[in-house]
């Protein structure tokens, strides 16, 4: 999946209710994770850049760089 595209399915995840409010405790860069995408959904490869973020009440992400961009960004009501 190209850029554009993950950060488009990740930004349909938060408009839908899929992800939660990013009111996270720690961001640790360049984790080195495997398994998907919980922005995008795609599959995350070694070679990636990515972000694992635990969020309150112990829930941990993990996201490619650009898709964190996007969930990062969010503003929510």
């Amino acid at each position: 999946m190209i850029r554009e595209h993950r950060q488009s399915a990740t930004a349909g995840k938060i408009i839908l209710g899929y992800l939660p409010s990013p009111n996270w405790v720690s961001v640790h860069y360049g984790a080195r994770l495997t398994g998907r995408c919980d922005g995008c959904g795609d599959q995350i490869a070694m070679a990636d850049f990515t972000i694992m973020v635990r969020l309150q009440r112990s829930m941990t992400l993990q996201f490619h760089g650009e898709c964190f961009d996007v969930y990062g960004q969010t503003r929510y009501c």
